[in-house]
């Protein structure tokens, strides 16, 4: 009976690992019965303390942005495709790496635009919904929900 037992906790181990390492589902291209098709998982990368994708359409997957007080901050798309950060002061520690929240599934590299002084917005392309996604950093440090310019901010 005990042997039963563990032969099925094991069995249930690699069934449970299987589907954690499963690739993400991408649109098929080519496939004209229009069925999704498993994508190559990205390659992963590490530095700071987090791992994150790199290679292909995420680049080196790291993103800098550097404020006025010399304050530097990393923007990467982690294993589980969402947006990290984390940041590096002049004087003192690196700070704990925090998610912008969401669960997108960001398919590139982190793009910094409308830069204006400390103020910026973050963005990439989200597979789930075919569209770029944007967060909004005001010159003081408070985020924006995610908005897209399909669906402008409002």
């Amino acid at each position: 009976m005990n042997r039963i037992r563990t032969a099925v906790v094991a069995l249930a181990a690699v069934a449970t690992l299987g589907l954690a390492s499963s690739p993400a589902l991408a649109q098929s291209q080519g496939d004209d019965r229009g069925q999704a098709q498993p994508a190559p998982r990205p390659k992963t990368c590490n530095a700071s303390g987090g791992t994150f994708f790199c290679g292909g359409d995420y680049g080196d997957g790291k993103t800098y942005v550097t404020l006025s007080d010399g304050t530097k901050q990393l923007f990467v798309i982690g294993t589980d495709f969402n947006m990290w950060t984390t940041w590096f002061p002049p004087k003192g520690a690196q700070a704990a790496w925090m998610s912008l929240g969401g669960d997108h599934d960001f398919a590139n590299k982190v793009k910094i635009v409308n830069k204006k002084g400390n103020a910026f917005s973050v963005g990439s392309r989200s597979f789930t919904i075919g569209a770029d996604l944007f967060r909004d950093r005001d010159a003081g440090g408070n985020w924006s929900g995610w908005w897209t310019k399909a669906v402008p901010r409002g």
